[in-house]
């Protein structure tokens, strides 16, 4: 059994609803950081956060579809740009080297 490619069918669920053409980054950016403050209004509830981080994903979609970009190409540059970075934690979140 195939896996089910939920990017794929999230960004054709964004054309069915002209939310690519129809839209635009600063709009879904928007969007987004409403998601984000369910995300936060959950977390500080101690609610299940699993909606709140599909629906940033599904927004995120939103604006990698509009920019031909995918989940993996945008990780791969992320992983490259932190995986020998150094730094500590601080309050419990890690600040980089430079940062502090």
């Amino acid at each position: 059994m195939a896996d089910t490619n939920y990017e794929e069918l999230i960004g054709q669920w964004h054309k069915d609803r002209n939310l690519i053409d129809g839209s635009t980054d600063k709009d879904q950016y928007m969007k987004l950081i409403q998601e984000a403050g369910e995300l936060s209004d959950n977390l500080c509830k101690n609610k299940d956060i699993r909606d709140d981080i599909g629906d940033m994903m599904v927004v995120l979609i939103n604006i990698m579809v509009r920019n031909n970009l995918t989940i993996n190409e945008c990780l791969s540059v992320a992983y490259n740009d932190i995986k020998d970075r150094k730094g500590k934690m601080v309050d419990g979140v890690f600040v980089k080297e430079g940062d502090e």
